[in-house]
């Protein structure tokens, strides 16, 4: 929003008018994007009357200069292949989201960005950066959704809604938030601001017998958020299940969540992502909505 006058309203006033900008990134290669993530970013963004910005990632393939993989293989054939593929994917995902954001009467901005491969998921958690919150798809048979999802929760400094393969988007009426008192949690809350504020019902939800937790926590995080004119209550789990992120997102199911709010927890241990297990156990399957933060 451009502001000429600083008289125009307080910040509340202009918190009102400004629009919500989200970040669709695309995927061309190995695997293309679904045409679900794209339905599913175009519902939501429409609920909430937000920009929704979708980037198209194309592949450039470094060309290997070895005599024999030409020879044996036709290395330079099958990588313009694998670049065509990747702009005709492309142009296909783009077409479909303007359609589709045509007929929601969703404002759209369609981009499509060239990459190197190896530096694909990176690019994904660069571009997103200049987002409020990044849209993702995660699907438990399509690694490389996952592998962008990791790269943009935690490389961007954005909050990310993750959507399971199976689900659609809707008006957020329940929302739970898996609360431990932890500054993951804390930052989730506060991304979610927006989501908490409008839902009609918020449950703040602590599951135990995984780690230590003060008694009081989840209680205390409601209390506030009825201070702050939430319709929110605090409900309490036990660990049952075999991981903490399932036991988590079924409890969720349980209480009639519409989405669930939650810390992504993780750091890196040499080159390798090392996630909590929560974090990894959402990742690994989605079972409902989540916005995750870091």
């Amino acid at each position: 929003m451009e502001i000429d006058d600083c008289n125009r309203g307080g910040p509340r006033e202009m918190e009102q008018d400004m629009t919500a900008q989200y970040f669709l990134p695309l995927a061309t290669y190995p695997d293309s994007s679904s045409g679900l993530i794209i339905s599913n970013a175009v519902t939501f963004a429409g609920y909430y009357s937000a920009h929704l910005h979708a980037c198209a990632l194309t592949v450039a393939i470094p060309h290997i200069p070895n005599a024999w993989s030409s020879l044996l293989l036709d290395t330079p054939k099958m990588i313009e292949h694998a670049e065509i593929l990747s702009r005709d994917r492309a142009a296909t995902l783009v077409s479909a989201a303007t359609n589709l954001a045509a007929s929601a009467e969703v404002e759209l901005s369609c981009r499509t960005v060239k990459t190197a491969l190896p530096l694909l998921h990176d690019t994904a958690a660069t571009e997103a950066r200049f987002f409020d919150l990044a849209i993702l798809e995660c699907i438990a048979d399509v690694p490389d959704t996952r592998i962008v999802a990791e790269a943009v929760i935690f490389g961007s400094g954005r909050p990310a809604i993750i959507f399971p393969k199976k689900t659609l988007a809707g008006p957020i009426d329940h929302l739970v938030i898996a609360w431990d008192g932890s500054r993951a949690a804390a930052r989730a809350v506060n991304d979610a601001n927006p989501f908490i504020h409008k839902a009609k019902r918020v449950s703040v939800l602590s599951v135990t017998g995984e780690k230590p937790m003060p008694e009081p926590s989840g209680a205390h995080l409601a209390e506030i958020l009825v201070s702050s004119g939430v319709n929110a209550s605090s409900t309490a789990a036990r660990f049952t299940s075999s991981s903490i992120g399932l036991s988590i997102q079924q409890t969720a199911l349980e209480l009639g969540a519409d989405i669930l709010v939650m810390g992504g927890f993780g750091h890196s241990r040499s080159r390798d992502l090392v996630l909590g297990g929560a974090t990894d156990g959402v990742l690994h399957e989605p079972l409902l909505p989540v916005l995750m933060s870091h």
